[in-house]
């Protein structure tokens, strides 16, 4: 069982600013971190024998506050980090056509922002990591854009729009995957639904 756990609120969740793989997106805010505990104690009790993480400092940081709870060990994984956004990240959701320019990725997948990936191309990176993983019992800490397309029945390589649900900071989502293309059955711990909203 891969138990995927988003990363807890971090400083530019709170500013309204375009994360992707942004370097200078920073750090858990202390409401992140008190997410992050409460994500430890819901996966208290589960069979991970490791905690494997984007490298993004948002993510790492989310996983550090885990392990410190569940006593596993912790490893980095470039494959698990958010989708590159581009000339996008550091920009304001709010800031002129940039809401609707990430819209727009979700409803036409593979379309590529400038500098960045497409959601397509998230899609294919993402179930590659999950079929290396499979079989195995791990947490991965990780993104609202993984989440997303690690759980959606849509499938952007036939060119289908990818319904862009809300991922809550730190929410658990446990997925069985198969060794194959196909994408696994999500399902998601109590009191993180799914809901459409703007993810971040």
């Amino acid at each position: 069982m891969l138990h995927l756990v988003r990363h807890g609120e971090s400083e530019w969740n709170v500013a309204g600013r375009v994360q992707g793989q942004s370097a200078r997106a920073g750090s858990l805010t202390a409401t992140g971190r008190a997410q992050a505990a409460r994500a430890a104690a819901l996966l208290t009790g589960t069979r991970a024998t490791a905690i494997v993480t984007s490298d993004l400092r948002r993510a790492r940081d989310t996983a550090v506050l885990l392990a410190e709870t569940l006593g596993l060990p912790v490893h980095e994984d470039p494959s698990l980090r958010e989708q590159n956004l581009g000339e996008l990240e550091g920009l304001k959701f709010t800031q002129g056509t940039v809401q609707g320019t990430i819209d727009g990725l979700w409803r036409h997948p593979a379309r590529r922002p400038a500098g960045g990936e497409s959601v397509l191309e998230m899609y294919e990176r993402i179930h590659g990591t999950l079929a290396r993983y499979a079989g195995r019992d791990l947490i991965l800490v990780t993104h609202g854009g993984p989440v997303r397309v690690a759980t959606t029945t849509a499938d952007p390589r036939r060119g289908e729009a990818v319904p862009r649900v809300a991922v809550g900071n730190a929410a658990v989502t446990s997925l069985q995957p198969r060794p194959s293309d196909a994408p696994a059955s999500p399902r998601c711990s109590p009191g993180s639904p799914a809901r459409a909203a703007t993810p971040r």
